[in-house]
């Protein structure tokens, strides 16, 4: 192995330490953004984005589990992560953009729930990726999806994390009903988080997040629950969408 081909192993390696760490960090607030889903998650799983397996690890007992993911190295990690469990597959492959093998081969595992949490931003073609995702969609199945919020917010720091873009709630609804999917919910998600960004990524223009930025975050939590469980708030860091495939009619 050349010294070039050590030095990108070693490189994917850290990327994929760091992709875990976080999620340990996160566990928290992970677990409140799959609580905005939880009275619509079904039994047959996609998650697209899989990453190291965050979500997967927080779903609970489902029939069928699957996550893709664009990056190889991350779907193959997280194959290893859940080996020895009935139920899970894992794939990698571009959801926007599938070859007609592998959407049939999707499409036969009939799934009820597509889960897409902080991913759709990283897509250039989130319109192909929707309707993909939709079409693989059981008849009267659900599409959980959270995205950032606010174009107003974007800054050096999404371009760095890969964003395209952030969205408002006409934008996203345009996306969902282009999908020929109902939406059912859509409200702004995590108040002060959205406080945060603009102070550290707009005003200070930081181009990184520290483990400390996710500790802090974590401690709020448990407050954050509280009032936004009674009150949705008219700004957010993120956008929750719960959209429904309209069941078949009937004969």
């Amino acid at each position: 192995m050349t010294a070039d081909h050590l030095a990108e192993a070693g490189s994917v390696e850290a990327r994929l330490k760091r992709y875990q760490v976080y999620d340990e960090v996160n566990a928290p607030y992970l677990r409140w953004q799959l609580d905005q889903f939880e009275p619509y998650l079904g039994k047959r799983v996609l998650e697209v984005g899989c990453g190291v397996g965050a979500i997967l690890a927080q779903l609970g007992e489902r029939d069928f589990v699957m996550g893709v993911d664009i990056e190889p190295e991350l779907a193959e990690l997280t194959r290893k992560r859940f080996a020895g469990q009935p139920g899970h597959e894992f794939a990698s492959l571009d959801i926007s953009s599938l070859s007609t093998a592998m959407h049939r081969e999707l499409k036969e595992h009939r799934f009820d729930t597509v889960v897409c949490i902080n991913v759709l931003e990283h897509i250039d073609d989130h319109s192909a990726a929707v309707r993909t995702m939709a079409d693989l969609l059981v008849p009267g199945g659900v599409l959980a999806l959270l995205v950032p919020a606010h174009p107003a917010l974007f800054g050096p720091y999404d371009v760095i994390d890969g964003h395209f873009r952030r969205y408002t709630k006409a934008a996203l609804r345009t996306v969902l009903l282009g999908a020929g999917l109902e939406v059912v919910q859509l409200h702004r998600f995590n108040s002060v988080g959205a406080i945060g960004w603009w102070v550290q990524f707009k005003l200070l223009r930081r181009d990184k997040q520290t483990q400390g930025d996710y500790r802090l975050m974590q401690t709020l939590v448990p407050f954050l629950k509280a009032v936004e469980g009674r009150v949705k708030p008219p700004v957010g860091l993120s956008l929750v969408a719960v959209a429904r495939k309209p069941p078949r009619p009937s004969s």
